[in-house]
């Protein structure tokens, strides 16, 4: 949970600093106010990256040279202060308790965020990177935040790509990064798979909450098939070295929603694969609770999303999960919040970059 935050040199937002309440926080105001700013802000303390932009220069402010991001976060009812300073040339400084951080990992294990945006990533007919992705942000938590296994994995994959795009006098050249893939692979398979086995019965559980009344089935591949991912590196190598491309690993596993068999993506109607879009991440957040992550839910203008119906059934779902919400609208209505959770929520006004009431 996200006790206070405090922004500095982020586009579209003055300078600002603001308490948070424990549920429901929503910054309301006309298009091109700032509220989207706020949001962007803790997807940056968070994952290091806004969801607006790939590049995170892009999101600091015009005449300055860096933005900053400070946090003060509550998890297992141990305080952290996060921070994290973007300059142009892409040079980050993180901290975790005023001590310098080796990676973005070490502040994403303290704030876990989950998103529901307009930018959010279609994944079911998406591309299988933003499945991976999806899948890897929960073997990361249910890992509890190993960062060192997902770092290795990256790197080694990275370098027996190097040696493979390269060309090589022998085969051998391959093994010290294949051994390593391996390793680091399957450990990761291992967390990425209990992920996903906790998703599939909370997602057959959204789907009828959000009244798609249509079976559909999870199906988790490793990205090597049925062997063991150090057989299958030795089977493929002829293969690899020709194509001077890697073919199998864990950095070709893929998340499927299958339709009696056939990919969702080529029977669902767009309103069908936005709910079941929606159920991927509800499940995502229930099964997160489960687990005591406690994730910190960001909603930019849901109300733009979702119809009225798909809306409250989410208030619903998020009132249930105890979970904090961050939230943005032109209007409180069009955010969709519930009475009995309106209750206890801050409400921030933000008008030309200001925020001017709360």
């Amino acid at each position: 949970m996200i006790t206070s935050l405090q922004i500095s040199h982020i586009r579209g937002l003055e300078e600002t600093s603001m308490s948070l309440g424990p549920s429901v926080n929503m910054w309301v105001g006309d298009n091109g106010a700032g509220k989207t700013s706020v949001l962007e802000a803790v997807s940056i303390l968070s994952f290091g990256r806004s969801f607006v932009s790939s590049r995170v220069k892009s999101v600091i402010a015009f005449d300055q040279q860096s933005l900053t991001v400070f946090g003060k976060v509550k998890r297992a009812g141990t305080d952290h202060r996060l921070a994290v300073q973007v300059g142009r040339n892409d040079e980050r400084k993180l901290r975790v308790d005023g001590i310098a951080a080796r990676g973005q990992g070490a502040l994403s294990k303290i704030l876990p965020v989950l998103q529901i945006t307009p930018h959010s990533s279609d994944m079911v007919s998406g591309s299988p990177s933003d499945r991976r992705r999806f899948v890897d942000w929960g073997a990361f938590h249910w890992s509890d935040g190993n960062g060192l296994l997902f770092s290795g994995l990256r790197r080694a994959v990275l370098q027996r790509n190097a040696v493979l795009r390269g060309g090589m006098l022998s085969e051998y050249d391959l093994f010290p990064w294949e051994q390593q893939v391996a390793q680091y692979g399957e450990a990761v398979h291992a967390w990425r798979e209990k992920f996903v086995n906790d998703l599939k019965p909370l997602f057959q559980s959204f789907l009828l909450d959000l009244g798609l009344g249509i079976e559909l089935e999870i199906v988790f591949r490793s990205g090597w098939g049925e062997k063991g991912l150090s057989e299958a590196l030795a089977a493929n190598r002829g293969r690899e070295i020709k194509a001077r491309s890697a073919l199998v690993g864990p950095q070709r596993a893929d998340l499927e929603i299958l339709r009696g068999g056939v990919r969702a993506s080529d029977t669902l109607s767009r309103g069908q694969l936005k709910i079941c879009n929606l159920a991927l991440i509800l499940a995502q957040l229930s099964a997160a609770g489960v687990r005591g992550l406690d994730p910190v839910l960001c909603l930019d203008d849901p109300g733009a999303e979702l119809d009225r119906d798909s809306l409250s059934r989410v208030w619903k779902v998020v009132g249930e999960s105890g979970a904090q919400v961050l939230a943005t609208g032109i209007t409180v209505d069009r955010i969709g919040v519930n009475v009995d959770q309106l209750e206890h929520a801050r409400v921030f006004h933000v008008k030309h970059g200001r925020i001017v009431s709360h």
